[in-house]
């Protein structure tokens, strides 16, 4: 019966990418089946909504913290904060040097706002227009933003998937955020290497002040908007909890609001919950964040979550759990985690329910929780957005006006998990 209840959640999910259907719908039907399943088996109903709230309860904080990144993303574009950073780094991209840039542009901004979405949508969006007008190609610009974009997705002190990987690993975060320094530096460098070369092999024309033109029209970019993100970074290094940190962000982005772009109480509180609206169209690509930017996110965490429960108190992944230990004792744990995050990724069609399979399939792999956790962070956070049928890695890419075809120049997203493998081998 397990297999056919797998299968049939698989097919479910193939089906609505086919059909271009959200893949919400295909959790939902997948929440339904798994149920039907730990009743068939012989628990009650009452049992089986326990099995959900089992796995719902570990990430409770979770969810009031991806609350909260909303409401921060959405008073960050409005009180001037993205709008300033991005005005502030754009002009930083000149031609021989376009696409190394914007890897490094868009690394900064994800760093900043945590989220590869929100990067895509701001700093991957203008750099994709500016390449338009450079005439450079859109995969490569594609590429070099979508790497960016991942790079603050994994690495960031307000990143909901690393919030989300700390706390389904029970480990700390700020310690998760420090053993990922381990294996960051060389795939960055690589990568920097990599679009430098082919920067210089397709050189670019043009430049970027009608952009910062029409952002300095909109808002007032004094740099004291600049308070929140460094208030933010400063509690981060003195590892103060990660709610009250992003709360912070919230609270301190309020009177810039108010008292530099002029808006009044009634429009930051509608900005928190439904998120920004763009003054104009040349600043369209900044609009978003809110509340309501973190309600399909909050959907999936919690349709996911409830997966868990069941997986954990049933036997539906019996079987394939023994397919991993059998592989597993071949290969290394990273290794076995990968190979499990790629399977993963491919048939859950987001990072978060990837993220939850992958944890469920590879937790005794490792031989600690902050390794596996390292683990997670190297391989299914990044290998989702490699997945063209994904809304991981398809939504940015589309809110930019990127091709999907810039997935295969994402060389950040792949040099992470290579070179985890190569120094497993050199250290064999």
């Amino acid at each position: 019966m397990e297999s056919l209840v797998l299968g049939l959640f698989v097919l479910v999910l193939i089906v609505c990418v086919a059909a271009g259907v959200p893949t919400a719908y295909a959790l939902v039907v997948g929440l339904a089946l798994f149920c039907v399943y730990a009743w068939r088996v012989g628990n009650s109903p009452r049992r089986v909504a326990a099995m959900c709230w089992h796995g719902i309860r570990p990430i409770r904080r979770i969810l009031g913290m991806l609350l909260a990144a909303g409401v921060l993303t959405g008073l960050w574009r409005a009180s001037g904060v993205i709008p300033a950073i991005v005005a502030y780094t754009v002009p930083l991209i000149t031609p021989s040097l376009f696409v190394v840039m914007t890897f490094l542009l868009s690394c900064l901004v994800s760093v900043l706002t945590g989220t590869s979405f929100g990067t895509a949508a701001t700093m991957g969006a203008i750099c994709i227009s500016i390449a338009a007008s450079m005439d450079v190609p859109l995969v490569l610009a594609g590429g070099a933003a979508l790497s960016g974009a991942f790079f603050g997705d994994r690495w960031s002190p307000i990143s909901t998937s690393a919030l989300l990987v700390a706390s389904i690993t029970g480990t700390e975060f700020y310690r998760n955020l420090h053993n990922m320094l381990r294996t960051v530096a060389v795939p960055t460098i690589a990568t920097c290497l990599v679009f430098l070369v082919a920067g210089m092999l397709v050189p670019a024309s043009g430049g970027s002040a009608d952009t910062v033109e029409a952002l300095r029209g909109a808002f007032d970019l004094n740099p004291i908007v600049l308070a929140p993100p460094a208030l933010v970074f400063l509690l981060a290094l003195l590892r103060v909890d990660i709610l009250l940190v992003l709360v912070a962000g919230i609270v301190s982005a309020v009177p810039l609001c108010i008292g530099v772009q002029g808006m009044g109480l009634l429009e930051v509180a509608r900005t928190a919950v439904l998120g920004f609206a763009a003054p104009s169209p040349e600043t369209s690509a900044l609009a978003g964040g809110g509340v309501a930017s973190m309600v399909s996110a909050f959907g999936i965490v919690c349709i996911t979550s409830t997966y868990a429960g069941i997986f954990e108190e049933t036997d539906l992944l019996r079987g394939v759990e023994g397919a991993v230990g059998a592989f597993a004792a071949r290969v290394s744990p990273f290794a076995a985690t990968l190979g499990i995050a790629v399977l993963a990724s491919a048939i859950s069609c987001n990072q978060t329910l990837a993220i939850m399979l992958t944890h469920q399939l590879s937790r005794d792999l490792a031989e600690s929780a902050g390794e596996h956790a390292l683990d997670l962070e190297d391989s299914v956070v990044l290998v989702a957005g490699l997945v063209p049928w994904s809304i991981a890695g398809g939504v940015p890419l589309a809110s930019m006006g990127a091709p999907v075809e810039s997935m295969a120049l994402a060389v950040f997203l792949y040099a992470v998990p290579l070179w985890r493998l190569v120094r497993e081998r050199l250290s064999a």
